[in-house]
């Protein structure tokens, strides 16, 4: 799967994601959905999702949260204790990564304050547990389409710089035909366009 930005930075991300929930929700005593939501309209969301370096390890939690809120605060400490706020920050900031969706539309399909709530029964599994359910809420793409439009080209695109038939394009995307089942070349032809691999494709 093609992410938005290098492994290397996740960790970071995941830290500062973790912290910036902490304070709002144990500190500052915002409402967990309500700031979610600020969150994921904001430019931290928006430059963190189109990898921008200032965001990915430039600013600490406390400077994201004065960009949120449009504000100075003087909260500097940060949590020693992880809270179930900080487990959910740090989990939505690695679903996004992974599922290569954006904040909003993550936290539409669960709120921050569900997210919490899986803490008790999840906090202890794989991290991957909890973002397998939170994948599972979105309605089933074929990954021939989500590589595609994140390349940012339509189907008509890709079969003339691929060279593969339109309506053979369409029935992958559509799931009537089996991307399993394609002949070699035609998987070639498309990871080639798409700039991923064959097994990309077959995820």
């Amino acid at each position: 799967m093609i992410h938005a930005y290098n492994e290397l930075y996740l960790n970071t991300v995941m830290h500062n994601l973790a912290e910036l929930f902490d304070i709002a929700i144990n500190a500052l005593l915002l409402d967990p959905d309500e700031f979610a939501m600020k969150f994921a309209d904001s430019i931290v969301s928006r430059e963190i999702e189109s990898a921008s370096p200032n965001m990915l390890a430039g600013k600490s939690a406390t400077e994201m949260m004065m960009l949120i809120l449009n504000k100075d605060i003087e909260y500097t400490t940060y949590p020693i204790y992880k809270s179930e706020e900080y487990w959910a920050g740090w989990i939505l900031a690695k679903a996004q990564w992974y599922l290569n969706k954006s904040f909003k539309e993550i936290l539409l399909l669960m709120p921050f304050s569900k997210i919490v709530a899986l803490y008790y029964p999840l906090h202890e599994a794989s991290e991957m547990k909890t973002i397998e359910m939170i994948s599972n809420m979105f309605p089933k793409t074929s990954t021939l389409k989500t590589l595609r439009t994140n390349r940012k080209l339509t189907q008509e695109e890709l079969s003339l710089l691929s060279g593969v038939n339109l309506r053979t394009i369409k029935s992958y995307e559509q799931c009537e035909n089996d991307i399993l089942k394609a002949q070699g070349e035609t998987l070639l032809k498309l990871a080639k366009t798409l700039d991923c691999s064959v097994e990309d494709l077959l995820k």
